[in-house]
């Protein structure tokens, strides 16, 4: 799906919406002070999006006013909403928002930060979590909207992808790391968690671009050093992919790509150009460094927690050749940002 608002005048609302069939017309919900009181489909043909060859017809656009939803004026809040997909793609609020800025979220943990992702939401008029699975044709939509001045997206999308479309719309990028042996053991526990749910079809969106470790939790008993073992030994490609120096793949990588050693100083490079990063352990100076860079600290709430079990299975990783191997690079580039912050806020 993708998107564009061409106009907010107050009383009318134009856009359109090229929705993931190009054969289908697309519709929008009108949710106005938190309810929803309106569905409408595409009411203009648009000549030019079916002349890019986006849409078979070109019944994608969108002209909204008081005809079709009655209040559009003076509603306090008002959400225009993808019907098929549930994206939003618009915004009014006679409220100003606490933070008019285009914020881009780097955070790389698999395990989903609740706390992270719902106190800034409250602040900027849209907000996006779990970036990574926002497709990327929709993605770039909400990275380019124009007409978004307060935009908060939280997740673990490779940056190479986006890079282009965070710099010319003059988003600030924060990035959050932390020890790599710890992320790689929290995954594995959400993801035994996940195999053993009676609502896995569900969960499973919780782990994006890691299923391929079902199988592997499955068989190796997370309890045991030598189970583990045996099960990294064995890994199939697919699997090592979904382990691998995964900061690096985010950061620097392009799909497919394998990290290598040369990746470290391109991520370490890429960080510098970053406007706020830090790690869990210290979140007392990346929260100094967000509220610096935005001028309010919208993490202040959050406090790192991890699933039970996270440590002591992280200690029996730290004791495997082979995650040491998978999680090389990430192991040298974590430490080198660790000194770095440590080193900047010794006092």
């Amino acid at each position: 799906m993708q998107f564009n608002i061409d106009q907010d005048s107050g009383d009318i609302i134009a856009g359109w919406i090229v929705p993931n069939n190009p054969n289908a017309t697309p519709s929008v919900k009108a949710i106005v002070n938190g309810e929803e009181v309106a569905v409408i489909s595409a009411n203009v043909n648009r000549s030019d999006i079916k002349e890019l060859g986006l849409h078979s017809t070109g019944l994608v656009g969108f002209h909204l006013d008081e005809d079709n939803l009655p209040g559009i004026t003076t509603a306090v809040d008002l959400q225009i909403v993808d019907q098929e997909t549930g994206v939003l793609v618009h915004r009014r609020s006679a409220a100003p928002f606490l933070i008019e800025q285009r914020v881009m979220f780097f955070n790389l943990c698999v395990v989903p930060q609740i706390r992270m992702r719902n106190d800034p939401a409250s602040l900027f008029a849209l907000s996006y979590a779990n970036s990574e699975r926002i497709n990327y044709e929709t993605l770039y939509s909400i990275l380019r909207n124009h007409h978004a001045q307060s935009v908060f997206v939280m997740g673990r999308t490779n940056h190479n992808r986006i890079s282009e479309a965070l710099s010319s719309s003059g988003y600030k990028r924060l990035a959050l790391l932390r020890e790599p042996l710890v992320e790689l053991a929290e995954r594995l526990i959400l993801i035994k968690q996940i195999s053993r749910s009676t609502k896995r079809s569900m969960l499973e969106s919780l782990v994006f671009g890691v299923e391929n470790l079902f199988s592997f939790v499955e068989t190796a008993n997370l309890e045991e050093e030598a189970s583990l073992r045996d099960a990294f030994a064995q890994m199939r490609p697919q699997q090592i992919r979904a382990v691998a120096d995964p900061f690096l793949s985010a950061l620097v990588c392009d799909a497919g790509d394998e990290p290598e050693e040369r990746h470290v100083s391109l991520a370490l490079d890429r960080l510098a150009e970053f406007d706020a990063i830090g790690i869990e352990e210290r979140m007392d100076a990346f929260n100094i460094c967000v509220e610096e860079v935005i001028g309010r600290n919208i993490f202040a709430a959050y406090e790192p927690y991890q699933l039970p079990g996270t440590i002591e299975l992280a200690e029996r990783l730290r004791n495997i050749d082979k995650v040491a191997e998978y999680l090389e690079y990430d192991t040298v580039f974590y430490r080198e940002v660790r000194g770095v912050i440590d080193r900047e806020f010794a006092h």
